[in-house]
């Protein structure tokens, strides 16, 4: 799917590195550079390539690829909620 034509505002959009920090907080170290399988087309995406919207009351993460929703990450004044239905997997390499 072409990310111009699909039905969202990508005036709106970022990539995955203007939620890095909220990712470290969540997982304890950078995350820009793990790789999420997409549920929807199994593409595999770096965290900081996927295409993140940042302008609502939370963070909204969706595939470069066919731009279903890879993952939702809200914070509220006591938690952190992340749902990350959309991924098939996270891998994350260990550093060498």
């Amino acid at each position: 799917m072409n990310v111009e034509t699909a039905d969202m505002n990508t005036e709106l959009m970022v990539d995955g590195n203007a939620i890095a920090g909220e990712l470290e907080q969540i997982f304890g170290h950078d995350m820009t550079m793990a790789v999420a399988r997409c549920a929807g087309c199994a593409a595999d995406s770096m965290m900081a390539t996927l295409m993140a919207f940042v302008r609502g009351p939370g963070a909204v993460l969706r595939c470069p690829s066919c731009t279903s929703v890879i993952a939702r990450i809200v914070e509220t004044p006591t938690a952190t909620y992340l749902d990350a239905r959309g991924m098939l997997y996270l891998r994350m390499t260990h550093a060498s």
